[in-house]
């Protein structure tokens, strides 16, 4: 314990010679005959208060076991006060148990699917957070056991309480061995018993998956990208694809349609539906002619290049579904535009 101590410690002022760097050490730190791997590190205030005692810890591992995905950490304080684990983390709440540590999430950036950790009505599959209680100075390990992980993702971004980064951790294979004697050991005294595979298939992984959405645009702000596990959604500034009232083509719009046809050919599925808005200047007739035939035009140059994977429809949708109001000139220019929608091939 002595020993763990003095690591810890060390830890927990953020500097090691370990390291290169005089900062955090990475990869492997022996502790007490023990091999402790640092693959991640957070630091926060408790309960998220910038006046409140910096809370520290170490990300140890994220890795497969029968019926899901542990994640191990160790948390502590370099205070001299006696750290109080249940105040490291919002209380719990449905569908968990209180005085749990679920405050973590494992996030798939390349998936676009976020984890949260496991539960039943009976069970909640994280540290109990009192059990985090320890001495100033002094780590304990914690654990969460998450859905399992689609065997084409190698890595994850791990974020603790509040949201804090702690790095992003590669996904290996099997739980950390030895078992300590404690439900939360101290770093260099084993590692928590984890639930068994039957427990945990007891708990619904799908009610703790979630995609997500990504929103990126381009420099220039002429195409707006939103990106779920299953679609992308471009939208184009008719502003910049077309002179006003007219459906040609400006020069300045090949570049952004190679883009998009280019990520079409990479990984585009089913059909790619291209749907052109106007504003509400002029007669519905003339709007509703003028919306089809940008949507066409811009089908035109994509459907060449966006490879034999994938469908095309073109739509008008004239000035019939504006996304702000029409009695301003930002509102008008919002409302010209021409989306693209079409399935991605997973990427997990």
């Amino acid at each position: 314990m002595v020993a763990a101590a003095l690591v810890a410690a060390t830890l927990l002022s953020g500097a090691s010679p370990a390291s290169d760097d005089g900062g955090l050490p990475s990869g492997v730190v022996r502790v007490d005959g023990q091999d402790v791997p640092v693959l991640g590190s957070f630091v926060y205030h408790q309960r998220n208060v910038d006046t409140n005692p910096e809370i520290r810890g170490l990300v140890h591992g994220v890795r497969r076991v029968d019926g899901g995905t542990v994640l191990y950490y160790s948390i502590g304080w370099a205070d001299d006060a006696p750290f109080d684990g249940h105040l490291a983390f919002p209380d719990s709440s449905s569908p968990y148990k209180i005085l749990h540590a679920t405050d973590v999430q494992l996030v798939d950036p390349a998936g676009l699917v976020a984890y949260r950790p496991l539960a039943t009505t009976e069970k909640t599959f994280t540290s109990s957070s009192t059990d985090l209680d320890s001495e100033g100075g002094e780590l304990r390990v914690g654990w969460a056991v998450f859905p399992e992980l689609p065997a084409g993702v190698t890595e994850v971004q791990v974020d603790m309480a509040y949201g804090t980064a702690a790095g992003t951790v590669s996904v290996e294979d099997g739980a950390l061995e030895p078992v300590g004697k404690d439900p939360a050991p101290y770093v260099g005294e084993g590692w928590p018993a984890l639930p068994t595979a039957a427990e945990l298939a007891a708990a619904d992984p799908a009610s703790r998956t979630f995609p997500l959405v990504r929103r990126s645009e381009d420099l220039a702000g002429t195409a707006k990208i939103e990106e779920s596990p299953e679609n992308v959604a471009v939208t184009l500034d008719a502003n910049v694809l077309f002179a006003s009232g007219s459906a040609e083509l400006t020069p300045e719009a090949t570049q952004t349609l190679s883009t998009v046809a280019a990520d079409i050919a990479a990984r585009g599925t089913g059909e790619v539906v291209v749907t052109g808005h106007t504003d509400s200047d002029g007669s519905d007739a003339f709007n509703q002619t003028l919306s089809e035939q940008r949507a066409q035009a811009v089908l035109g140059v994509l459907q060449p290049a966006s490879g034999s994977n994938v469908t095309f429809a073109a739509v008008g949708k004239g000035e019939a579904e504006p996304v702000a109001p029409n009695d301003s000139d930002a509102g008008k220019q919002a409302n010209r535009r021409v989306t693209i929608v079409y399935g991605v091939e997973g990427t997990s």
